[in-house]
């Protein structure tokens, strides 16, 4: 009797010389609908499915291998005698390969031209189930879901008879990684057809796109695993990213978001952190601007704006070493110049897919469990804002705020900016008391020979004591925004009442841990 291989897929490339390949070992190739006609005009002698389980493929194909004479050829455990006699009283064959990959349903709901009746009708049924069987049985089953492991079955088949046990374990888990990772895309779907944001059982998949050198430190291995819903951005040149400028363009594509619309902006960043950000009439003012916050640390680091870079400005850029470029789009006279360096990694952001990134959850592994959270990544809405103090700020200030209160929520706490309308003057990162961010924000402006008596405050989160206020008074700060909340904020707003200093409650706070 013939060895049985059972051939039915979606993605049918390599599949016609596989197929041959199989058939010239004397495997009976079993197969179904468009595959079948597939290889059958390729020459390919096969049985049809119908033909093993004597009933018609039905319901426009819904039904086809669900039938006890598939899944047993399949699951039958040859090493029982049990399983021996009910096929043969059955009339089941053995099958030992399986070649099986299914719907694109993923592909199907990111085209947004798909209806709900499209993505249901690609929920793939027999496929799952007979990969699921296989993989069950890999101890006398192959089963093979990607075409790239063809060429090495093959090879064995070829040089031993039959696939070795090790193989058929490697491809098992191979399948059921792919039938979990399709049941967890429609998982997703139908979470949010019922806009259930946080259910009872989380899944969460991604594919594996690069095996990294190693993680933040040499000692410790690291992949990036992406999510196929969100091409944010594109490597057009440079060797590959490590996982530390993963973790810089994550933050550098955050803080961009929160200036997606304004005037030309750039912002540079170092160790997920900005160390200045800047507004102009076009992007080399813009990059001037946040440079000259701290002249020191963009050596090395990050760029990032929210226009397409130009020949002017990656020139400016281009007088300090910078690791990392990132823009909407690149003109060839931009990249052919920034291309001269070679140790240089220029990225593609797409503006587009940034919508999909604002409203996805932020997920964080700890040591037993995940945290999951909404994205802080939602334009804030100005008319929440409160003036709390007697003094009001004048237009020009309140253009300041809003700009200082986008830059402080990009900073990690406890953070305090001073910043004009259009650049960042001093930024005070990630202390364990407001009092000390001050003083670290004081201590870069001047460090860096910047002004701050005609800047605003900004603050992640309230004053807890006036002390802040007072120190704000002496630097000149006429100013402030933060989120109130407080239990002293009286004792904060009379300070800031005492000193002719106006102050916004925006009544959200921005914590970045």
């Amino acid at each position: 009797m013939k060895k049985k291989a059972l051939i039915s897929v979606f993605d049918k490339k390599n599949i016609v010389n596989f197929a041959k390949k199989l058939s010239d070992l004397s495997y009976e190739i079993i197969s179904t609908g468009g595959t079948a006609k597939l290889l059958s005009e390729a020459g390919i002698s096969i049985t049809p499915v119908s033909k093993i389980t004597n009933f018609p493929e039905m319901m426009n194909g819904r039904v086809k291998t669900l039938h006890p004479k598939i899944h047993g050829g399949i699951l039958g455990n040859w090493d029982l005698e049990s399983h021996k006699q009910d096929a043969e009283k059955l009339e089941i064959d053995p099958i030992s390969i399986v070649v099986v990959n299914l719907y694109p349903f993923e592909k199907t709901v990111l085209n947004p031209d798909s209806s709900h009746q499209d993505i249901i009708e690609n929920i793939d049924i027999g496929g799952p189930s007979m990969l699921r069987s296989a993989a069950k049985n890999y101890k006398h089953v192959t089963v093979i879901t990607d075409f790239t492991d063809y060429d090495k079955v093959i090879a064995e088949l070829e040089q031993n008879g039959e696939t070795s046990l090790e193989t058929r374990q490697k491809l098992s888990y191979k399948a059921f990684s792919l039938t979990a990772h399709y049941d967890a895309m429609i998982s997703a779907y139908f979470s949010k057809l019922e806009k259930d944001s946080f259910p009872n059982s989380l899944s969460l998949s991604y594919e594996k796109t690069e095996q990294l050198r190693y993680g933040e430190n040499p000692h410790q291995q690291a992949a990036f695993y992406s999510d196929p819903n969100n091409e944010i951005i594109s490597q057009i040149f440079g060797k590959k990213l490590s996982f530390n400028n993963y973790m810089d363009i994550d933050s550098a594509i955050r803080i961009i978001a929160k200036f997606m619309n304004d005037d030309p902006a750039i912002a540079i960043l170092k160790h997920t952190n900005p160390s200045g950000i800047g507004i102009g009439k076009n992007l080399t003012e813009a990059y001037q601007k946040a440079f000259a916050t701290d002249t020191m640390s963009p050596f090395g680091g990050i760029v990032i704006m929210n226009k397409q870079l130009d020949l002017e400005a990656a020139k400016e850029i281009n007088k300090v070493f910078t690791e990392i470029i990132i823009s909407p789009e690149f003109s060839e006279d931009v990249l052919a110049f920034l291309k001269k360096k070679k140790n240089r990694r220029l990225i593609k952001l797409n503006f587009e897919k940034l919508k999909y990134m604002k409203s996805q959850k932020n997920v964080r592994s700890l040591l037993n469990g995940l945290l999951v959270q909404d994205s802080d990544m939602l334009e804030d809405n100005y008319e929440d804002w409160k003036i709390v103090t007697e003094n009001k700020p004048s237009e020009s200030e309140i253009k300041a705020l809003k700009f200082g209160w986008k830059v402080v929520a990009t900073l990690k706490s406890n953070a305090v900016c001073f910043t004009t309308d259009d650049r960042t003057i001093g930024l005070g990162i990630g202390q364990t008391s407001r009092v000390d961010s001050t003083e670290i924000a004081i201590f870069k402006a001047h460090k860096f020979g910047l002004e701050i008596q005609n800047s605003i405050c900004a603050s992640d989160a309230f004053f807890p004591f006036r002390d802040s206020i007072d120190k704000l008074s002496e630097l000149g700060i006429k100013a402030i925004i933060q989120p109130g909340g407080s239990k002293r904020d009286q004792e904060v707003i009379d300070a800031c009442n005492e000193y002719g200093m106006s102050m916004i409650f925006t009544g959200k706070r921005h914590f970045r841990h």
